[in-house]
């Protein structure tokens, strides 16, 4: 497992892309920057007790900025290094949800449960605006889900999915 520096720098270096403006001003401009940032940083710390009540301001204002925002992203929620919030609105992850590395999420999006079904993501996976994946579903490594899909079958990787409810649309090159 990654060191909580690492996987910073991995979660930094995806939000970034070619924005090249000094971290602390996108960090106090940018709310998905500080979502990641502060959810990466709990999350790291969420089974220390003592940590916890050190992070109490940390953790309330979290707990502002993802109520504000509509985002339910639970600090408990495991999320590999290199994960992407972009627009940070509407945004539901069950807390037994799996996210691999390098995964891309859009707004609107929702990885939920179906009873006590969870879906598993791989990596590199780009999952856009709108879609819903719910129950136990696997999702290969490259996959790219397109705008607005209901994903409720496993996909495979190195696919692009779309449609409600998604079909296979071709493999990604």
């Amino acid at each position: 497992m990654s060191s909580l520096s690492g996987k910073l720098k991995a979660d930094i270096k995806q939000l970034r892309g070619k924005d090249r403006k000094p971290l602390p001003v996108l960090f106090l401009t940018k709310k998905n920057y500080r979502i990641v940032i502060l959810y990466r940083i709990l999350n790291h710390f969420h089974k220390n007790t003592l940590a916890s009540l050190l992070l109490l301001p940390l953790s309330l204002y979290y707990r502002l900025m993802t109520n504000r925002y509509c985002v339910d992203l639970p600090v408990d929620t495991p999320i590999g290094e290199g994960f992407r919030l972009n627009h940070c609105y509407c945004v539901v992850v069950n807390r037994k949800a799996v996210i691999g590395n390098n995964v891309y999420v859009g707004h609107s999006v929702t990885i939920g449960s179906n009873g006590d079904r969870y879906p598993v993501i791989g990596n590199n996976v780009l999952i856009a605006p709108g879609c819903l994946i719910i129950g136990d579903v696997k999702i290969g490594d490259n996959v790219i889900i397109g705008a607005g899909s209901l994903v409720v079958k496993d996909v495979e990787a190195n696919s692009i999915v779309g449609g409600h409810p998604s079909k296979f649309l071709r493999v990604k090159e």
